[in-house]
């Protein structure tokens, strides 16, 4: 398999924009339990990407992409969010569902079910 044809898209449940960046924030800070991207909690702190994380995705043979919800075109394949999706040789794979991902408790489950589901796919 050449990972060189592949990438990894992680659909992030929020919408592009400033104003929009800086209501996720400051919501993510003031009331987490209700904030709506269990993906973006998984993977952020307060203001940046936990280092665990991006060291993970650093290790991966796979290019990395991240999307906005509203700038998510394949609405066919998967529109709940978030979402973890493998884009190979022009077509799109749903690895990981909302449902799963607002399941997570932590980031180290995360990295299992996305191993498990490279596994399968890649």
């Amino acid at each position: 398999m050449k990972y060189s044809d592949s990438k990894l898209l992680f659909v992030y449940n929020a919408e592009t924009g400033f104003f929009n960046k800086l209501t996720d924030m400051v919501h993510k800070i003031v009331s987490p339990d209700t904030y709506a991207c269990s993906l973006c909690a998984l993977t952020y702190g307060k203001f940046t990407m936990f280092e665990d994380w991006a060291e993970y995705l650093q290790s991966l043979p796979l290019k990395v992409e991240f999307i906005y919800k509203n700038e998510w075109r394949h609405k066919e394949v998967y529109d709940k969010y978030p979402l973890v999706a493998l884009r190979q040789n022009g077509s799109i794979t749903l690895l990981l569902k909302a449902e799963e991902l607002n399941s997570m408790k932590s980031l180290a489950e995360l990295k299992g079910s996305l191993n498990e589901a490279l596994q399968l796919k890649v």
